[in-house]
């Protein structure tokens, strides 16, 4: 439904922008040849999510870019920088709009827990040349509802002079999505992509296992019950990773992206939710336990018995589950926390996972930024105690984290995935992340390869992406 100006009268005196959209039928719609016009207007992202109901959702212009080098040079911590956004281009839900219409959307970094944690003291991830966030604001949004087949363009308008701006906003909006449908007719290249570097992992398993045993001793000597411990995949590259965001659509996982922003770029095909705010409807969805899928129907059962049966997996899972309910329970209504789905099986393209959710409700007065600031970052990339656990990852590892992404919309809503089956570069330096969970029985040989395990859909994504642009496949 496109909201009318009556229904949006009724909000002038209380919100300073409301949402407006149009939209028309589209019965077939490609995501890829969307993206492609993002990296050609140089800045913006294209975001697939596909949970209850599918929306892809893509900006071309976004108002403003920022990122956490850029806010750091505000006098005022950077969180409050971004309310002070979100309340300025403050809007109503308004029942049968997509649940994104504008906000800001992008990626925050695993170091900006710093900014909800100040004791903590993490390598800065300009070590890396990397931000602790990159994010967009966003007034308007193209969105494919899949299904319904329609493609829309939002925009918030200022409540000022509603009836003037209503109208005269539906009629550019109107002009620019025809001419956005026209322009999809057109064919575009994908931009070229070229590994420079073999991709190696950052250690080798010997060196990894050497790691693990030295984190299994502060597990024995009661410093944390687990620990995950990152071994990114390393490489350098040409080009963009617009053809590796290609090859990730056919991973059907709830979350896929492309995100460009300066000589920053990622892509990401995540199953896994940090956290969601509805109204006052919150929950967080931990994932953990992984094993491979089977070679056969048989072996893939069998596996699949294996995890859901092992005290190790069972006992990481659990310790993971009890962390997002004490997460949660920092900011939700008393007695509210509750477990919906308990150690699920889940099965993806290349690994399977014991997935659960967590849910609460939260006061109406509660931010999208106090929600995340509870559960940033996901227990399932750090470990348990949280604190503990990243004090002593800081240590252990030698280059910063990956990215989380997703969006706070201007509504008060927040849907944010976590960087898990992802590829980011920075100039031509390609990371791809992945960690594994390590607690008191942990053998550094599987923990190795269960990192291999995670990676696998994005390393094979890229090895396709280069083949397809040697042979000249790059439509």
């Amino acid at each position: 439904m496109n909201p009318t100006l009556p229904t949006l009268i009724p909000y002038q005196d209380h919100y300073p922008y409301v949402p407006v959209m149009v939209k028309r039928p589209l019965a077939t719609f490609d995501p890829i040849a969307v993206a492609k016009i993002v990296h050609q207007m140089g800045n913006g992202f294209a975001l697939t999510i596909d949970r209850h109901q599918r929306y892809s959702y893509f900006s071309f212009k976004p108002q403003r870019s920022l990122t956490g080098r850029q806010l750091a040079k505000h006098k005022r911590p950077a969180n409050e920088t971004l309310q002070a956004i979100l309340n300025q281009y403050r809007t109503p839900r308004i029942q049968g709009l997509p649940p994104f219409t504008g906000g800001l959307i992008g990626y925050f970094g695993y170091e900006y827990v710093q900014q909800f944690v100040p004791k903590l003291h993490l390598k800065s991830p300009a070590t890396a040349d990397l931000d602790d966030l990159g994010l967009f604001l966003v007034r308007s949004v193209l969105v494919y509802d899949h299904r319904h087949h329609e493609l829309g363009l939002t925009q918030l308008i200022s409540t000022a002079d509603l009836a003037a701006t209503y109208a005269v906003t539906q009629t550019a909006l109107t002009q620019q999505l025809a001419a956005i449908i026209e322009q999809l007719q057109q064919p575009i290249a994908l931009p070229p992509f070229d590994l420079q570097q073999p991709l190696h992992m950052q250690a080798d398993q010997a060196t990894y296992a050497r790691q693990v045993d030295r984190i299994r001793q502060h597990i024995y000597a009661g410093d944390i019950f687990q620990m995950i411990y990152a071994n990114p995949c390393l490489g350098t590259m040409s080009g963009s990773l617009l053809a590796v965001y290609q090859q990730l659509q056919k991973t059907a996982a709830p979350y896929t992206c492309y995100f460009k922003q300066a000589n920053f770029e990622m892509t990401v095909a995540s199953p896994e939710t940090l956290v969601t705010k509805d109204g006052e409807q919150i929950a967080t969805y931990p994932l953990a336990g992984t094993r491979r899928r089977g070679r056969t129907p048989a072996e893939d059962q069998q596996l699949a018995h294996e995890l859901q049966t092992s005290p190790k997996e069972i006992a990481e899972h659990n310790m993971l589950v009890d962390l997002g309910r004490n997460d949660l329970g920092q900011v939700a209504k008393f007695k509210s926390v509750r477990v919906t789905n308990l150690r699920r099986l889940i099965r993806y393209s290349q690994v399977m996972h014991l997935g659960s959710r967590v849910a609460a409700e939260v006061a109406p007065t509660t931010t999208a930024l106090q929600v995340l600031a509870a559960t940033f970052p996901a227990g399932t990339l750090a470990g348990a105690p949280k604190i503990e656990a990243m004090t002593l990852i800081n240590h252990y590892e030698q280059v910063p984290r990956g990215a989380y992404g997703g969006y706070l919309d201007c509504n008060g809503n927040l849907d944010m995935a976590i960087g898990i089956r992802l590829a980011y570069r920075m100039n031509e330096q390609l990371v791809i992340p992945a960690g594994a969970g390590i607690v008191a029985d942990s053998i550094g040989a599987q923990e190795f390869k269960e990192c291999q395990n995670k990676q696998r859909v994005i390393v094979n994504a890229v090895q396709d992406a280069k083949g397809r642009v040697k042979d000249g496949i790059i439509n």
